[in-house]
């Protein structure tokens, strides 16, 4: 199961009509969505990027200028967790009150994958970090990350977190590559795909 597959799972279930997607590159992603409504910002001006994207701009700067509010928002942009962070806060201002944010690279491989700068060719950079700040700072959504695709994580607005995990864990999973490598599966709240279409299939009325 890939991020596509991930996202169009909650936009059948959900009715979702409203889709936005930050980070496009060639559009291996968003070509694949199958929503009534897609908007797309990423500011390359390479000739690959995907000619869906009609906002060729940073993530910033697009949500700026947004008056839309979306169903699910996808994150997949600047992987450097100051940027995510933002890009979590606009992504939840703008989605609905049961609206879903699902972000990329949250479950990075090895301390290289996740390395700012970046240092190799596949690189999840330091998403995760965002991940676990998020978790800490916001217990009124819940958020769990589906083990695929290096690591889909998923925000919901409607749901409250069921998690454990102490404010002292996430920061230590914040500040220590090992600890968080020891404990990624409770600190990232980490789930099987199995799980998910569990999950999924329990929210079908």
């Amino acid at each position: 199961m890939q991020r596509y597959d991930i996202i169009n799972r909650f936009i059948k279930t959900n009715s979702f009509r409203k889709y936005l997607e930050i980070g496009v590159a060639t559009g291996d992603c968003l070509h694949r969505i199958e929503c009534a409504h897609k908007d797309a910002a990423d500011p390359s001006t390479d000739m690959g990027l995907s000619k869906q994207v009609n906002f060729r701009m940073t993530s910033d700067d697009f949500f700026a200028q947004n008056k839309t509010v979306y169903d699910i928002v996808f994150i997949d942009g600047l992987h450097h967790s100051e940027q995510v962070d933002l890009d979590i806060v606009n992504s939840i201002r703008y989605t609905i009150d049961s609206g879903v944010v699902v972000l990329h690279d949250c479950n990075p491989p090895t301390e290289d994958h996740a390395a700012v700068p970046r240092r190799q060719r596949v690189w999840n950079g330091d998403v995760y970090k965002s991940v676990l700040k998020f978790q800490k700072e916001n217990r009124q959504y819940k958020y769990f990350t589906i083990d695929t695709d290096h690591g889909v994580g998923v925000i919901l607005k409607n749901d409250a977190s069921d998690s454990d995990v102490t404010d002292a864990e996430y920061d230590n999973g914040i500040a220590d590559w090992a600890y968080f490598d020891q404990n990624r599966k409770r600190l990232l709240n980490l789930i099987s795909v199995n799980d998910f279409e569990l999950f999924i299939k329990s929210r079908v009325i």
